[in-house]
Parts: structure tokens; C-alpha cells; sequence
């Protein structure tokens, strides 16, 4: 059997990286809504590509997103994505050195059988992986799975009893019975554990009073909406002084990003235009659209359409290496910590990102050079 490991000597997202890296959405039909030929297509050997390219270039994590349904009409590709614990299982096998992420929504998974499965990927990876825990609601998918909104207090107490219940069959070697409001466990038990000790890494998106709790109690790192940039700044610095103040705990700020990398700012912007705007999957974007819970003005319905047509939200980085390499290290000055990273065409984006952008992190004191593990080592972080 593998040999327990302090997950800080095991997996990356625990390196001591001031940029931290991720590719993000590549077990889907890609992030970016546009129909332009050359966009991400999935398959098994295309995904495993885009996840080797990440690791070869030392990214800290390959996250994958959790739908179930479609966003739009039954054939149309956002219904089209591996599941993603199968999918880390996988992934993991195949790669080196990057931490392997699965997403999993807490109400669509027993936590006896989640404990289990996250305890079989992490010693297939050698101890790598992370969880990405999500509380949210997707209407399509809860309402598939037969779910009633328990409204968002209510979604954050099942999912503390949830990864309660885990941390509890991933650490203990006796039985335990569990009584919860939400859920009940009879002689809980799980082995092996996992190899990182005391448990897995753990992500959440909480940006509500319960989820920054949520967060706080449980989890390392904190994935953020990005927004101006004395917003993400004020939200860094206040997310990390309350986790402090409230659980003695320090976590990291991850946010995400779409990167369109040309020889000109001018020229990226260009093609965001063509392919977010001109060739956006339009049934795609008015179908998120229709599930906005606030009105936009004239103007931010354009950006935020746009935004979608780019990729699944978040920041543009955008233009030269010079310009991304630039942009990502003023971020890190307002308190981010990590990139979750999507492009139109991964395989040929996350390739010309690590020839080009990541140098430049490195020569400005970022990012410590990356030596790739000889094939069979057990699997570190750049330390």
C-alpha cells in the first residue's frame, strides 16, 4: 500500500509558486461558447492531450467542470461532458506532476461512495489530487436528479455535513455512526484512505456568508468572481482576513480567466471579436443569459455577453506573452494566487502558454523553473 504523505510535499497547489496555474473545462465541449472550427472538441484523446501539455509545463492543477444535463436543447454540445471523478481517474494515471481536481455537486454523490472513489484517484495520482466542492443550483441538474432547493443556507449545511462525513472516513479507522439533519451514516468506513494527510485539497466558490464560512472551515483555497480590480482586491484581502480571524486557517484566492494569446493586444482582440461575438453560440449565451438573477444595463448586457462567448466568465487575458505576463503578475499584487485558465483552442493555447508566458513569470521571480519528475516518481510540487 502507498505510504501516507503530508499533502504540502505531495501536491502542487500547495507550492510555494507566487502564480499559481490551472487549465479549466477541458473534459467538455470546451469553455468558450463560439462555433469557429477551430474550438476545442471532446475526446478522450483530445482532453488527455490539453492535460499533458498542462502538466509538461508545470501547472499547479486540471480542473474539470460537473453538468449533467444541457444548457440548451437535447444534442446540443453543452450537454456533452465526461464525468468528473472517471475523468480525474484518468487524467491522473497519465500525468506527472500537475494536482488532478474533480468537481463534484455535493447533492449528487453519497459521501461514503465520494470518500471512496477521491481515496482511489488519489493513490492512482500518487497523491495529487483536489476536490472542488459546489453547492450551487443548476436548475437542469437538480431538477433531473429529482432535488428540492433547500435555498442557500440550506445547501451549505448539507454540504458541511458532506464533506464532514468524508473527512471522517478519509481519517479514521473505525466505524462511526453519523446523525445529521440532512444526512445519516450507519458504521461509516472507508479504506484505504488517502495518501495526503489529513485529507485532499478542497476548493469552493463561495461567495455568501455561508459559503465564505464554508470555505473557512474547510477548505484551502477560495475561488473568486472577478470583477474591477479594487473589487478582487478588497474581496482577497477581506476573504483572507475573516478565514483568519474566524478558523485560524490561511487559504489561497483562485479566480478564473480566458486567454487569447496573439503577437498584438490589437490582434487579440480581433479575435475575441470574431469568435465571441461574431461566431458566439448564440442559443448558448441567451440561454445563461435567461438565468441572470439581476437586470444589466445596455452596456454590461454586451460585455457579459461577450464574457460568455469567450469562455465560462471570468477575466480576459489578453494580447503578447509580454501583455498576459504583465497582467497576471499586477493580479498577484491585489492577492491572487491562481489562474483557472481556459482557451478556444487548448491544445495549441496551453502549448504556446508555457513556451512563452511562463518563462517570463519565472524570470521575474513568479514562478521557480519547473524540472519534471523522472517517469515513476512520486509526484511534488516545484519547491
Amino acid at each position: 500500500m502507498a505510504v501516507d504523505r503530508a499533502r504540502a510535499d505531495v501536491n502542487p497547489v500547495f507550492n510555494d509558486n507566487k502564480i499559481k496555474l490551472g487549465v479549466f473545462h477541458i473534459n467538455g465541449e470546451g469553455a468558450a461558447k463560439t462555433r469557429v472550427p477551430e474550438r476545442f472538441h471532446l475526446t478522450w484523446d483530445n482532453s488527455l492531450d490539453a492535460a499533458i501539455a498542462a502538466d509538461a509545463a508545470g501547472f499547479e492543477a486540471i480542473v474539470p467542470f460537473s453538468r449533467w444535463t444541457t444548457e440548451v436543447d437535447p444534442g446540443h454540445l453543452s450537454g456533452t461532458s465526461y464525468e468528473s471523478l472517471t475523468w480525474a481517474a484518468g487524467i491522473g494515471a497519465q500525468t506527472r506532476h500537475s494536482g488532478v481536481m474533480s468537481t463534484c455537486h455535493v447533492m449528487h454523490m453519497h459521501p461514503v461512495f465520494a470518500a471512496k472513489a477521491i481515496a482511489t484517484i488519489d493513490h492512482i495520482c500518487n497523491g495529487r489530487f483536489a476536490l472542488n466542492v459546489v453547492c450551487g443550483w443548476v436548475p437542469g441538474d437538480m431538477e433531473m436528479f429529482g432535488h428540492t432547493d433547500l435555498g442557500v443556507a440550506g445547501r451549505y449545511a448539507y454540504a458541511d455535513e458532506w464533506i464532514t462525513i468524508l473527512k471522517r472516513l478519509w481519517s479514521e479507522d473505525d466505524e462511526f455512526d453519523f446523525d445529521g439533519r440532512y444526512l445519516n451514516i450507519s458504521r461509516g468506513y472507508s479504506m484505504p484512505h488517502p495518501i495526503q494527510r489529513p485529507y485532499p485539497a478542497l476548493m469552493n466558490a463561495g461567495g455568501s456568508d455561508e459559503g465564505q464560512n464554508f470555505v473557512g472551515r474547510h477548505c484551502d483555497i477560495a475561488f473568486i468572481r472577478t470583477e474591477t480590480r479594487e473589487w478582487m482586491r478588497n474581496r482577497a484581502a477581506s476573504y483572507r482576513k475573516f478565514v483568519a480571524d474566524t478558523f485560524g486557517r490561511q487559504i489561497q484566492i483562485w479566480i478564473q480567466a480566458y486567454v487569447v494569446q496573439r503577437d498584438s493586444y490589437a490582434e487579440a482582440v480581433k479575435y475575441v471579436d470574431r469568435y465571441a461575438v461574431d461566431e458566439a453560440d448564440r442559443a448558448h449565451v441567451d440561454a445563461i443569459m435567461r438565468r441572470r438573477n439581476r437586470p444589466l444595463s445596455a452596456e454590461e448586457n454586451i460585455i457579459y455577453r461577450r464574457n460568455l462567448g469567450a469562455g465560462p466568465g471570468g477575466l480576459p487575458l489578453l494580447g503578447s506573452a509580454e501583455d498576459i505576463a504583465r497582467e497576471m503578475i499586477e493580479l498577484s499584487g491585489l492577492g491572487i494566487d491562481g489562474f483557472l485558465m481556459s482557451w478556444v483552442d487548448y491544445r495549441d493555447g496551453v502549448r504556446r502558454f508555457g513556451r512563452e508566458v511562463i518563462p517570463l513569470l519565472e524570470q521575474a521571480g513568479y514562478r521557480k523553473p519547473f524540472r519534471p519528475q523522472a517517469a515513476g516518481a512520486v509526484a511534488v510540487g516545484s519547491r
